[in-house]
């Protein structure tokens, strides 16, 4: 698969989106569970936008599809996923050291499970992105994402999911760590 750039409209779109986080973080709600919940519903409306931009017909090229689904949704499912982690560890967590200790190994758990995937991903191999990237396949079933998957095949590859819950899955995970970090450095100050 030739490399291109994302579509622009995909991303003035993820800017839109992650500028609206930003304008949502920034607000000034005390509610830590209700900016999180609407930082989820806030990459959900992205996310359905960004099917929008989905040809009626499919795609023509198979490079551009591949493009869609391996790299530009993906970015969008991150977010979403992240922020649903974040509200789930916050509702359950609740400033338990022991909770976020647990969580942290179960990220760790899930990324060695998919260590491969990851591999193949981060290193930008190509050898699988038909079959894994190209519209209409039904989604494989994985752990890393949490947020129920898509159902319209328009809106589907068989491994879209599999990114976007990989990339929130590690960034929830570097975001454990440092809040572990802060809570290790706040006890050990006492």
């Amino acid at each position: 698969m030739k490399q291109t750039a994302l579509p622009p409209a995909a991303v003035i779109l993820h800017r839109q989106m992650l500028d609206d986080l930003q304008r949502n973080c920034m607000s000034g709600n005390k509610d830590i569970e209700k900016l999180l919940a609407s930082s989820v519903f806030i990459a959900e409306d992205h996310l359905k936008k960004l099917y929008e931009l989905i040809p009626v017909q499919g795609f023509t090229d198979p490079d551009e599809e591949i493009l869609f689904f391996k790299n530009a949704k993906p970015l969008f499912v991150a977010e979403r996923e992240y922020y649903q982690r974040l509200y789930h560890g916050t509702i359950f967590g609740n400033g338990d050291i022991g909770f976020w200790e647990h969580e942290l190994g179960r990220m760790e758990k899930l990324l060695a499970e998919y260590s491969e995937f990851a591999d193949y991903y981060h290193k930008g191999h190509t050898h699988n992105d038909y079959p894994w990237f190209s519209q209409g396949q039904a989604p494989l079933p994985t752990s890393l994402c949490i947020h129920p998957w898509e159902t319209n095949p328009r809106h589907t590859s068989a491994r879209d999911a599999w990114v976007g819950g990989l990339l929130a899955v590690e960034r929830y995970r570097d975001w454990i760590k440092a809040k572990e970090l802060i809570q290790n450095t706040k006890h050990t100050s006492l």
